[in-house]
Formats: C-alpha cells, sequence, structure tokens
C-alpha cells in the first residue's frame, strides 16, 4: 500500500477547441513509505461542459531519491462555479527505474483545483493505491528464503 500526498501548480494551454486544454502540471510531495517526490504531469483537461471536468491522456512522473515512477491516467471533477473543483484520477503506474524498476500498480489520487489566474490553477491532492514489484524480484526473494529455510533446517550454522 502507498499513501500519500503533493501539491504543486498547473498551467493549462488552449487546444483550439473552446473548453479543452493541456493542462501542465509540476509539484512534490511526500509518500508515507518512500519520502519525498517531485512530480510533474500533463493531461488533456475538457472543462467544456460546466461543472463536469473530465481529463484524459494523462502522464505521471514521480521522481523520489531511489527512483522513478510512471504511469498513465485519467479521471474527472467537478466545478463550484467560483474558480475551485474537486476531481479524482486513477492512475496507472506502467514501470520505473532504480528501486522501481518494473513495478507497476494502480494509485486513485482525490483533489482539489483552485484557480490562481486565467490559465493557471493550484492543485492538492492526496492518493492511495498498490505498487507492485516486478516478477524476477520476487522470484529472487523467494529464492533467497527458500535457502534460508532449507540451511536452518540441515542445522548448519548462520
Amino acid at each position: 500500500m502507498v499513501t500519500g500526498n503533493f501539491d504543486g501548480n498547473t498551467t493549462l494551454t488552449p487546444t483550439g477547441t473552446p473548453g479543452v486544454y493541456t493542462q501542465s502540471f509540476i509539484g512534490d510531495g511526500t509518500d508515507a513509505t518512500y519520502g519525498a517526490f517531485d512530480a510533474q504531469s500533463t493531461s488533456t483537461a475538457d472543462f467544456s461542459h460546466p461543472p463536469s471536468i473530465t481529463l484524459t491522456n494523462g502522464m505521471l512522473l514521480e521522481t523520489f531519491t531511489n527512483g522513478t515512477l510512471f504511469g498513465t491516467g485519467s479521471g474527472s471533477g467537478m466545478g463550484n462555479g467560483h474558480g475551485e473543483a474537486t476531481f479524482t484520477i486513477d492512475f496507472l503506474i506502467t514501470g520505473g527505474t532504480g528501486i522501481f524498476a518494473g513495478d507497476t500498480g494502480q494509485v486513485i489520487v482525490n483533489g482539489t483545483i483552485i484557480q490562481t489566474g486565467p490559465t493557471t490553477e493550484a492543485i492538492n491532492a492526496t492518493y492511495a493505491g498498490q505498487i507492485i514489484p516486478e516478477p524476477s524480484t520476487l522470484v529472487l526473494l523467494a529464492a533467497s528464503l527458500a535457502g534460508l529455510a532449507l540451511w536452518r533446517l540441515r542445522g548448519l550454522p548462520t
């Protein structure tokens, strides 16, 4: 289980379709297990049917001290008509580097958006989910534990 929070700022770039923007996020956060991280993401934000918000084509990169996680996501939200909104995004972790090499998983993000300018927003969010280690890591761990158990059963000194 992974849990944490993050915040940051978003810039909206018009796509040419009224109410639809490319959203670029830069921020930082803290994960309860892995510590501090920097976050970057992009997505398509559709505000054309207020108060509903649709977020698609999301790409996420989280950079920790000992590795990175990356993935894709989509979600939805609801504006309040006063420059604020809440949202939920489902991110699928598709890989990583360093200690996260080959990992996969799923994280649900819940947060708030506060409009800070015509094309800028502040975002504050929490998340919870699972990261699943790459399968060969689990095989190595299982083999090591089996070897240790066999060693102890044979009465060899540890």
